[in-house]
């Protein structure tokens, strides 16, 4: 999913379709997950998807539900009450981007069968928080 341009720099084609994770991890495992995480960013690009991962910034977060709450609009209310995390959880997103819903499909099958990246996924699954589930939704671009 990259090209390079006239002048030699190389940009990066988002695609079509998005497959959004939220997930919460213990603030002690930050920098394991930080790790792993960066071990999935060749496997995804060498497959033409690509992976990017986001930590909640709660104090920015809550600083825009106050700011909306003080112009009388109670409209907002921050992440990691709608997923009730503890004090000690991080929120994290993760996005993963495809051509299309087919290239996801097809992605994810190879990932099922690629038995290097296992212990990978193992271990991620260790690192976030064990009885709660990770949210997921797949998302089209809007055409214009």
């Amino acid at each position: 999913m990259e090209k390079t341009t006239e002048s030699g720099t190389v940009t990066e084609e988002t695609g079509n379709y998005l497959q959004l994770f939220l997930y919460r991890a213990s603030k002690k495992n930050h920098d394991a997950i930080v790790q792993n995480q960066k071990q999935f960013v060749p496997w995804f690009k060498k497959h033409g998807a690509r992976i990017e991962y986001y930590q909640l910034g709660k104090s920015e977060t809550q600083a825009a539900v106050d700011s909306a709450k003080q112009s009388g609009m109670d409209v907002m209310d921050s992440i990691d009450k709608a997923i009730s995390t503890d004090e000690d959880e991080e929120v994290w997103i993760e996005q993963q981007y495809f051509r299309d819903y087919k290239h996801c499909e097809d992605v994810y099958s190879k990932m099922m069968q690629d038995k290097s990246i296992e212990p990978i996924g193992t271990e991620f699954f260790g690192l976030i928080t064990q009885g709660k589930k990770m949210i997921t939704g797949g998302f089209h671009r809007l055409s214009g």
